[in-house]
């Protein structure tokens, strides 16, 4: 259950994200993002660097993967846990994504401290879902 719970939030974190980023552009969106962060960490900057017209473009494209990454989680995560193996696939590729965000940070440098947060988010955030999905199989087939 915790498993259906979090990969629906997963799912629809994905698609308001993603939505935000094409309707309102990836400036607005991050900076509705650090808003929030400033609940925890009131000394977050401002971001600065997703604009110019090439950013915007890439990230509006980008934003209708994440979108379709999201409604795929959502219809996944109704029939668990019989698409269990399409959820560690995708959870395989939102950690990929994470080890891609701290390749750039060991070799660019470090990004703003929300993209940090988002690093961190899924680069732990997988290992502990998939953990459960193995956990989750191993006790359905015990009550069996």
């Amino acid at each position: 259950m915790i498993l259906k719970i979090a990969f629906f939030l997963l799912g629809g974190a994905a698609l308001v994200i993603g939505g935000l980023i094409f309707v309102i552009g990836p400036q607005v969106t991050g900076q509705i993002f650090v808003a929030a962060l400033h609940v925890v960490s009131p000394d977050v900057s401002p971001i600065i660097a997703l604009t110019g017209a090439d950013i915007d473009s890439e990230m509006r494209f980008y934003s209708v993967l994440w979108m379709a990454y999201g409604a795929i989680a959502l219809w996944i995560a109704q029939a668990l846990p019989r698409r269990v193996v399409l959820l560690r696939i995708m959870l395989c590729l939102f950690l990929l994504g994470g080890i891609g965000r701290a390749i750039s940070y060991f070799v660019v440098g470090a990004p703003h401290l929300l993209f940090i947060v988002l690093m961190w988010i899924e680069i732990v955030l997988p290992p502990v879902l998939l953990l459960l999905s193995f956990a989750n199989r191993r006790s359905s087939v015990t009550t069996e």
